[in-house]
């Protein structure tokens, strides 16, 4: 068997086109990648800013004497109509909106100016402002009359641009969260106690950490996921040398030798083992020197990362033992070919190494978690964030059990004296 296993090293290591691929090619897949998504997903991007013109048509004064006249055409008690107006007068409506844009948090990325409804168009044609919201003339007692009687609302707040924008997303969105503010509360009869405790509540964002959790980066998702696509080709790489010695009647001789063909595929399977270890260790230490993808972590995320990667090498092993199998007993050696291929990119694409899992269906993600690659992705990235080695136990046992149920079957399917 060791001059079996000898020999597929020997047969790789002569063919120097293939070898540079497998050192550098994963290498090389993750620097590219890294650099075109870098930034994309960074908390340090530069945050928005948005210049906003307020044009305030409206007056309080007015909008709550056009309201007291329709609470006096009421047919309901003095008491009521009272009550009503007491509330009313606390409301501010306008004063509302204006102390909302002047709130600390939304001055951080918003400066508003009053401006009339001329110079807002001016200045927005000359793009020194977003946008400019118009609050028109009627507005406060449409408001009231809508909140409190009940009457249809015909007008409201709306913004002006010179073209749709992401700074005039992010203040439709202001404007949206403040109104539906000012409606619950309304509708909720809290009104009365607006001005002093409840104020309109900004919209919130940001990033959410857990504690004693790390989160996953995208070159670390970019690293795991070439890394075991790459692997998988060395399994398809050994079978086609396999066709290619089978083309050349290698295993006839090997059989008339009376050597034992367990051998063969013993030499094959520990081959792939070794260079799909070597190329991953090779892979992840060169990643780690020069993009530092996996920064400040513990020698217990190392020890769980070298166990993973050589399991995970073991099951490509298993694999490669298959794939021989297949190979010599498919008399159509192209479409062998074409079968191992057409394998190696659908446990790509569904165990997660081209895209995140996540952006599949359902039922396609279960599926994906139990390819070689999907097994070993999701336990890497949930590792990570935990490291902990006891949550990579079923991980490993599961790859231990894809190794194991390969070799089996490939040793039934082996093809024994005449069957070549």
């Amino acid at each position: 068997m060791n001059s079996f296993f000898k020999k597929d090293l020997l047969v790789f290591w002569r063919d120097r086109k293939e070898i540079l691929l497998a050192v550098f090619l994963p290498i090389i897949l993750i620097v590219i990648l890294n650099t075109a998504f870098s930034g994309m997903f960074s908390s340090d991007a530069e945050s928005i800013h948005i210049n906003l013109g307020l044009v305030l048509e409206d007056d309080d004064t007015a909008g709550l004497e056009q309201f007291a006249k329709k609470v006096e055409s009421l047919e309901i008690a003095p008491d009521e109509k009272q009550r009503i107006m007491e509330q009313a007068m606390q409301i501010g409506v306008n004063q509302q909106l204006t102390g909302f844009f002047k709130n600390p948090e939304l001055a951080e990325w918003v400066t508003v100016q009053e401006v009339t409804k001329e110079e807002a168009r001016k200045l927005v044609e000359m793009e020194e402002l977003d946008a400019y919201i118009k609050i028109p003339n009627g507005f406060t007692n449409t408001v009231l009359s809508a909140a409190m009687l009940g009457n249809e609302s015909k007008m409201g707040v709306t913004i002006h641009a010179k073209e749709q924008s992401t700074e005039l997303s992010a203040i439709e969105d202001v404007i949206h969260q403040f109104m539906n503010t000012i409606n619950m509360q309304l509708a909720l009869g809290q009104m009365g106690e607006l001005n002093q405790s409840t104020q309109p509540v900004l919209p919130q964002g940001g990033k959410e950490l857990v504690d004693d959790v790390d989160s996953y980066t995208f070159p670390q998702y970019f690293t795991i996921g070439i890394s075991t696509l790459c692997a998988l080709f060395i399994a398809q790489t050994i079978a086609v040398k396999t066709i290619t010695e089978k083309r050349e009647r290698v295993f006839n001789r090997i059989i008339l030798s009376n050597s034992p063909p367990f051998h063969y595929l013993m030499g094959k399977v520990l081959s792939t083992f070794c260079l799909a270890w070597i190329q991953m260790m090779l892979t992840y230490g060169m990643i780690q020197l020069v993009l530092d993808v996996f920064p400040d972590k513990s020698a217990t995320f190392w020890i769980g990362l070298f166990l993973m990667i050589t399991l995970f090498s073991l099951a490509v092993a298993g694999l490669s033992g298959l794939f021989t199998s297949i190979a010599l007993s498919i008399k159509d050696t192209n479409s062998a070919a074409g079968i191992f291929t057409m394998v190696v990119m659908m446990f790509g694409a569904l165990g997660g190494s081209f895209f995140p899992l996540q952006g599949l269906p359902e039922v396609i993600q279960r599926i994906g978690e139990w390819t070689p690659n999907g097994v070993t992705q999701t336990a890497l990235i949930q590792f990570i964030q935990y490291e902990k080695l006891q949550d990579l136990v079923i991980p490993l046992s599961l790859l231990l059990g894809f190794f194991v149920l390969c070799l089996i079957i490939a040793l039934f399917t082996f093809p024994r004296r005449g069957r070549i």
